[in-house]
């Protein structure tokens, strides 16, 4: 993690808070996926899947329902993920 990636999430106050930011919901992803041994398409088909959501959510077109649910800092203006929509959006995507 860079130094300014962790001065920003400190000054966030994200810290057991279970909110995460776009680059902590692609790290769990990822995680998640190397434990599925057999399944590395599917996990890069995921990520993917998760920065198209991403990206819309940031340009603001949330027309689409999603089961990720998110709110922005209020300093930042960051997306920021509970961590508990996104274990149940994982779930939804590999099985």
């Amino acid at each position: 993690m860079g130094v300014r990636l962790a001065m920003k999430k400190e000054l966030m106050g994200l810290d057991n808070s279970g909110m995460l930011t776009a680059d902590d919901v692609r790290e769990h992803l990822a995680n998640s996926v190397k434990k599925q041994a057999d399944q590395d398409e599917r996990g890069f088909s995921v990520i993917s899947k998760f920065n198209d959501t991403h990206s819309r959510l940031v340009s603001g077109d949330a027309t689409r329902k999603t089961k990720l649910e998110f709110e922005r800092h209020r300093l930042f203006k960051e997306v920021l993920y509970t961590r508990k929509s996104v274990d149940a959006w994982l779930d939804s995507q590999t099985n």
